[in-house]
């Protein structure tokens, strides 16, 4: 691989795991409403299921591309519906008075990401484009994959932390902020039916 073609892959990776996402705008909803100590589990769930997805893209473009394909037609519509179960939930959703009381789960996060589209889309042009044209075998994908999902990962914390930075403000303001990621999650659902 070329330096330049680095450069472009490392851009794609940098503006696909860091813009407003299902897994990010949920590490940031989770982490403003419990903190880190109660977030923490949903925020690893995101990552490990993100590495599992990262596996089973490789393993479908190293040796059952067509398989794929037709997963992630159906894949849309389930992902387009958990996201507006979320945006419906975030919208809802209060500050808690005792944070004791919270709730995020290590499934929660995990099961996102198998029906977030966002990154089978976003892996499978980054395999295709990017890594399966330059690296031929299938430990060298994986290892490729580790990157990936520490670029992905660092996404998903660097989110996390502004849910923790932002959790006095939230806490006075929560109605517009929960309608405005509401508002994210929704366009997210939509961009994917229509894309």
């Amino acid at each position: 691989m070329s330096i330049s073609v680095f450069w472009t892959m490392l851009g794609y990776m940098m503006v696909c795991s860091f813009t407003p996402g299902p897994g990010n705008i949920l590490a940031l909803n989770t982490t403003t409403q419990f903190g880190w100590q109660k977030g923490k589990r949903l925020i690893l769930g995101i990552c490990a299921g993100y590495a599992c997805v990262q596996i089973l893209c490789t393993l479908a473009v190293y040796g059952l591309n067509t398989f794929l394909t037709s997963v992630l037609v159906v894949l849309k519509y389930i992902g387009s519906i958990y996201m507006v179960w979320l945006a419906v939930h975030i919208f809802w959703s209060k500050p808690l008075n005792d944070k004791k009381d919270g709730q995020s789960s290590f499934r929660e996060g995990f099961y996102l990401q198998f029906v977030n589209v966002k990154i089978y889309f976003y892996i499978m042009t980054l395999l295709m484009v990017y890594l399966a044209p330059n690296i031929s075998t299938l430990p060298g994908l994986l290892l490729a994959g580790v990157g990936v999902v520490s670029v992905g990962g660092a996404a998903c914390l660097t989110w996390a932390f502004l849910g923790i930075k932002m959790q006095h403000i939230y806490e006075k303001n929560y109605k517009p902020i929960n309608f405005i990621l509401s508002l994210f999650l929704l366009y997210c659902a939509w961009d994917i039916i229509r894309g």
